[in-house]
């Protein structure tokens, strides 16, 4: 009988301190947030970009020793389609983009010249290939960009009795700049610039020297989906 008391006493002291202890308030701080993982420009992607082109065309003839020129500056819109990959290292992010645009860019006139009366040039394409190098602050990619681009520069001055004529496409040299945006984990936003210079093409003939030397600027805007 002792000891049934006993054991009921100490049954019913230990579910007093647990009640008690259960009362008392907790020394735990709330559960930690998870951490989130860091951003990751590496992938593929393909998107589109509109902007403007500038470009800057002279055709220069010496006629025995006495030279005369000529500039046509024209200006249009451009647009059209890009696609890349990268790869990032660290914050360091290094990759290659295509892009296939096409332009209004388009000028011509008459000029006074007693060989050649008119010049003209228009720029209806061109396609790119560049590498890029840039270093992210997470969601912002600061980036440099040069590689080759092939164009359809339709270059031209004329005469009844003459003419030197670029070609359908010259393949030149561009190197430029930009800055890309993520807005998620598919999506960024981009804004570059672009310098293109092309070889220079001459002829000679009757002892006349003739030269057409092309340039072109590009400023975008452009949307990326990354997979």
């Amino acid at each position: 009988m002792k000891r049934a008391l006993l054991a009921s006493t100490a049954l019913c002291a230990f579910v007093a301190q647990g009640a008690f202890a259960a009362d008392l308030p907790t020394t735990k701080g709330p559960a930690p947030a998870p951490v989130a993982a860091p951003f990751s420009w590496t992938g593929f992607y393909v998107g589109a970009n509109l902007g403007g082109l500038w470009s800057s065309d002279s055709a220069n003839v010496s006629m025995f020793g006495s030279p005369l020129s000529d500039k046509l500056t024209p200006s249009g819109v451009v647009g059209g389609l890009q696609a890349g990959y990268n790869y990032q290292i660290q914050s360091f992010v290094v990759g290659v983009e295509g892009d296939l645009d096409w332009s209004s860019a388009k000028s011509s006139r008459d000029v006074n010249w007693p060989v050649f009366d008119h010049h003209s040039t228009n720029l209806p394409f061109f396609a790119d290939l560049r590498g890029r190098f840039g270093y992210a602050f997470d969601r912002f990619l600061p980036y440099v960009t040069g590689g080759v681009v092939v164009a359809d520069i339709q270059d031209k001055v004329d005469s009844p009795t003459s003419s030197l004529d670029r070609g359908d496409t010259s393949t030149g040299w561009t190197l430029g700049a930009g800055l890309e945006y993520a807005i998620d984990a598919h999506w960024s936003v981009k804004a570059d610039y672009l310098y293109m210079q092309f070889p220079d093409v001459a002829k000679n003939s009757g002892g006349y020297a003739f030269k057409l030397k092309d340039s072109a600027q590009v400023a975008r805007a452009g949307i990326n989906y990354r997979f």
